[in-house]
């Protein structure tokens, strides 16, 4: 009997901890988002988020958290003051914590480790995983006391985006990051490769760990140099890019010229929560 009831609570364990996958859909252009099931926009819910954190599926070393920590900082300090949502008093745990993934077939592939057609690997995809019972189960006391019907989760990361050819009989190129947000690629790269990029990622959940809607805003793009290639995408990112993005890479096409990073967190939340 004890090693019957023993292994029923191995496996009680093991359902409370498990995860599961949204299906691969592809994005043919921003906005790159998702929408799941019965979504509708929040009404008469408050929605809470947690502090942003690093992606670390895409980056899992202290280095790249450490050179992520100005940014964040800085990030954090704004969505909390915004008043677009409540600051929760607490995060839950990284462990079996929601994430999504928006980039390249192929960069799905290699860290879902699912095989697929080759003719997706050279697309964009958004790609969703849902957080486990015991990463929920401890966010909703958090989220109840401060009476939060809905969770923002929100990453900072690397990925890899494809570049589009400009339509027409024009030979110019451009990377579109996000929403409203497209840039010229003057360099030479082929329509076919990828571009490593900055991007914040989000997550919007119910407190039963549902998710409701997911996507990206690219921030930033760095030139893939031949060295380049042959270097995971984190070690694409220096902390002179953090520091521009940071103090310098501004929207010159809108009024004003806020900094990327505000615009697309902007819309990273406004995009989530089914805003207009």
């Amino acid at each position: 009997m004890g090693i019957l009831t023993s292994a029923a609570t191995a496996v009680l364990a093991a359902c409370a901890s498990m995860q599961s996958f949204t299906s691969a859909r592809v994005l043919e252009r921003p906005p790159y988002y998702d929408t799941y099931a019965d979504f509708s926009a929040p009404q008469g819910g408050a929605v809470g988020h947690l502090p942003i954190g690093v992606d670390v599926a895409e980056m899992p070393g202290a280095g790249g958290r450490a050179l992520l920590a100005p940014l964040l900082e800085a990030m954090n300090t704004y969505l909390d003051t915004a008043g677009w949502s409540v600051k929760l008093a607490a995060a839950a745990s990284p462990a079996g914590a929601p994430w999504a993934y928006v980039g390249s077939g192929r960069g799905l592939q290699e860290r879902s480790h699912v095989a697929g057609d080759s003719a997706t690997k050279s697309v964009m995809v958004i790609r969703s995983l849902g957080p486990s019972r015991n990463w929920a189960d401890r966010l909703r006391p958090i989220a109840d006391r401060q009476h939060v019907s809905y969770v923002l989760a929100i990453s900072l990361g690397p990925a890899e985006y494809y570049i589009r050819r400009l339509p027409g009989l024009t030979f110019r190129k451009e990377l579109e990051l996000g929403t409203g947000y497209r840039v010229p690629v003057g360099w030479l790269n082929d329509l076919g490769r990828s571009v490593p990029v900055l991007h914040l990622t989000g997550l919007l959940l119910t407190l039963d760990g549902k998710v409701l809607r997911a996507g990206a805003e690219g921030i930033m793009a760095k030139r893939r140099t031949f060295l380049g290639t042959m270097l995971s995408i984190q070690n694409a990112l220096t902390e002179d890019d953090i520091n521009s993005v940071l103090t310098s890479l501004r929207r010159d096409d809108l009024e004003g010229h806020p900094l990327v990073w505000q615009v697309a967190l902007q819309n990273l939340v406004r995009q989530l929560l089914g805003a207009p």
